[in-house]
């Protein structure tokens, strides 16, 4: 019995024992663990506060070496701001005080009121009144004033003025390398004017950038505007070296056009070129040489949806004088002066009307086509001491005669394109003319000539007659109110045109 007992308490004993170290070593397990999770803890919470101490030293560090050129000397600044314009950009910069220093959205000196220089033969002129001139900076020697380094130059919000004989200076510009460090414009104008300092046009630059770009060997002048209302996008490539090499590409997306111009100058400064315009569908290429301000040139394959056409001239740069001839064939002369077309917006510009400008223009085309009234136009367009007319314009019908203008002057008056011209109608034969008319027998008149004296309106294309003379003669107040028949253009046709013709025959006295 008594061993049965002892057996038993040593096996309580045992079983108590072994519990307890399985405690023992569970508690000290998590004891353990929590000591080694708490040093962890710290150890993570010590590192985030050195790596944000670090940061926010970084940052401070950085933003005060970015303040650094506050420190400069404003005179300085603006003396050295101009002496690298003109080194490194070819900008000849007459800058104010008026001189503030940001570094958002990277480091920049902002210039108000400030102006380009450029030189003439006489003098020193300014060329571009600039509201706001911002220098970008590179980041680095700011802590040594004497190595600051421009990054690239922005321009907003000015006014850029052309005389035509800067056109030259400009031309020889693009000749030379530009900065490899872009030159961006904004929101400015361009004023185009003659000698006389009188505004030509005015072009709306939305935004410009003109570099070097050093992979391709080529200067590059990119632009997007406005000029006539009309937007476009202007591409200049050029290629600077002992031969010129120049591309120039301009897009009207909204009058479907497009300008590509290829040329190659010679040593002798001789140029040679090729000119493609696109508009609607007509293709216009023009081959031309040009030395000494005189371009001579001529269609190469030229052509419109149905014809072909072909043209030549001369043209002289300064003063500005061009004759031209163009050949339509089948073409559709009258097309020209449609009430929306490029030529109506050109002439109601008023860029025509200068003293310096001479045009001679002679267009003519053929019809075959039996039912037309003509079957030959002529057509002339002269610009002459700052007026225009189209004098000596004529159409001819083979079988009853001639129309011609003479006296004509097209002018410009409340924004309204206007035409006052004499109309000579000379008849070669009555008889066909009569049968073409079909003009009763009672109603045929003997007459040779008929002169009328007509105001047009190409908007609204309406006619108002002055005068008219039959053979000399004065007509009727009848005759008159019949004529006024005519008045409205857009109402015209064969048919009308007819009834009022003999109308006009039944009521003439002779």
């Amino acid at each position: 019995m008594k061993k049965i007992v002892k057996k038993f308490n040593n096996f309580v004993n045992e079983t108590i024992f072994k519990v307890k170290n399985k405690t023992n070593d569970i508690f000290n397990n998590i004891l353990k663990n929590f000591s080694k999770n708490k040093k962890n803890k710290a150890s993570k919470i010590s590192r985030f506060n050195k790596s944000f101490i670090i940061i926010f030293s970084s940052i401070f560090l950085y933003l005060f070496y970015l303040l650094v050129p506050l420190l400069y000397d404003k005179n300085w600044v603006q003396a050295t701001i101009e002496e690298k314009l003109l080194n490194e950009f070819k900008i000849n910069l007459s800058s104010s005080s008026d001189i503030s220093y940001l570094i958002l959205p990277s480091p920049h000196f902002l210039i108000k009121d400030s102006k380009i220089l450029m030189d003439d033969t006489k003098k020193i002129k300014s060329i571009a009144e600039i509201k706001n001139l911002k220098i970008f900076l590179k980041q680095k020697n700011f802590f040594d004033k004497e190595k600051i380094e421009l990054k690239k130059v922005s321009i907003s919000n000015a006014n850029f003025s052309f005389l035509r004989n800067d056109f030259q200076i400009l031309s020889d510009a693009s000749n030379k390398i530009f900065s490899k460090k872009k030159i961006k414009i904004n929101n400015s104008k361009i004023f185009f004017k003659d000698n006389l300092d009188q505004i030509i046009t005015i072009t709306k630059l939305d935004k410009a950038e003109l570099f070097f770009d050093e992979s391709k060997l080529l200067n590059l002048f990119n632009l997007k505007g406005e000029i006539f209302a009309i937007p476009f996008i202007y591409n200049l490539k050029s290629r600077p070296g002992l031969g010129q090499d120049k591309e120039t590409n301009f897009k009207a997306k909204t009058l479907k056009l497009s300008i590509l111009n290829k040329s190659f100058e010679d040593k002798n400064k001789s140029t040679n070129g090729t000119n493609t315009i696109s508009f609607l569908n007509s293709i216009i290429n023009t081959q031309y040489e040009s030395k000494n301000k005189i371009v001579i040139f001529k269609s190469e394959n030229s052509k419109t949806k149905n014809s072909g056409y072909e043209y030549k001239g001369k043209l002289t740069i300064n003063p500005f004088d061009l004759n031209l001839n163009i050949d339509l064939k089948n073409y559709e002369i009258f097309r020209l002066f449609n009430v929306n077309s490029v030529l109506n917006e050109f002439i109601k510009s008023e860029a025509l009307i200068n003293d310096n400008i001479s045009i001679k223009i002679s267009v003519n085309s053929k019809s075959n086509y039996l039912n037309k009234i003509y079957h030959d136009a002529y057509f002339n367009f002269n610009v002459v001491n700052g007026k225009i007319n189209f004098n000596n314009s004529k159409l001819i019908n083979n079988n009853m005669g001639t129309l011609k203008l003479t006296n004509s002057n097209l002018y410009v008056e409340n924004n309204k394109l206007l035409l006052n011209s004499d109309l000579l109608i000379d008849i070669k034969d009555l008889d066909r003319l009569f049968s073409f008319l079909n003009t009763s027998k009672n109603s045929r008149k003997n007459i040779k000539k008929i002169l009328l004296n007509l105001n047009y309106d190409f908007l609204s294309n309406q006619i108002k007659f002055n005068y008219v003379k039959v053979d000399d003669n004065k007509v009727s107040e009848q005759f008159l109110n019949i004529i006024d028949g005519f008045n409205d253009n857009n109402l015209n046709n064969l048919t009308k045109s007819r009834r009022l013709i003999n109308k006009l025959f039944s009521v003439y006295e002779g």
